[in-house]
């Protein structure tokens, strides 16, 4: 057991496209244009946090190890292949992971309040959050069925791949597929619910593959989908 890690650059580059304002609002807005914070830290178990705030807790070695194994397995499975979602840009998956603290109490889900809470209240407050199985009538699904329409059978291949990969780790008490943020949600927001400084809804959003295993933690994949 050791004691928090350190800030770690690798970890915040893989969430740090949707951090981006994309030079749009001013420099010291926390969410001039994108979903999660431009005040956003990440440390060396995949705690998110904001600048400046305290954070502290144990973590236990062979949890962290074994979210770090679980995201590089996910990550192999989705190797070269584009997030997609109806996105305009042609981004990939990165293993993803946010190890519990030691004695914290396990949710038994994953579900929109928990991806919020895991996230240190990074999130543009406003965004809507959705967790799905993963089964094939669901929202998530029908966006990669939409982008493989006109494609051959195989382009389905990796994702019912990864799809039954989560299903099946004895790891996982819970899965989901998570979408933080829908553009035609996000169109209809009134400026009058968006935070002082936002200029625009962000268009960068977050894409999740994620398992929860039985201390709390969460491992998988973060993707984004372009939507502007």
């Amino acid at each position: 057991m050791v004691l928090m890690a350190q800030p770690d650059p690798d970890r915040l580059a893989v969430i740090s496209d949707c951090m981006e304002n994309y030079e749009l609002g001013e420099e010291d807005a926390e969410w001039p244009n994108n979903i999660i914070s431009r005040r956003a830290i990440v440390y060396g178990d995949g705690t998110i946090a904001r600048h400046g705030d305290a954070v502290s807790h144990a973590i236990d070695d062979a949890e962290l190890a074994l979210c770090r194994r679980l995201s590089r397995e996910a990550a192999g499975l989705m190797d070269g292949v584009s997030v997609g979602m109806g996105s305009e840009s042609d981004d990939r998956f990165r293993d993803f992971f946010i190890a519990a603290p030691v004695g914290a109490p396990p949710p038994g889900a994953i579900d929109g309040a928990l991806i919020r809470a895991r996230f240190g209240e990074t999130l543009f407050p406003p965004v809507t959050i959705t967790a799905e199985p993963f089964a094939e009538d669901t929202v998530w699904w029908g966006e990669v069925a939409h982008d493989g329409a006109d494609s051959e059978p195989a382009y389905f291949t990796p994702w019912r791949a990864m799809a039954d990969w989560f299903r099946q780790q004895p790891e996982f008490i819970a899965t989901a597929f998570v979408r933080i943020g829908d553009w035609r949600d996000l169109s209809r927001l009134p400026e009058a619910s968006w935070p002082a400084g936002t200029v625009i809804a962000g268009a960068c959003l977050p894409r999740l593959a994620l398992g929860l295993t039985r201390k709390g933690s969460l491992a998988g994949l973060f993707g984004h989908a372009v939507h502007s």
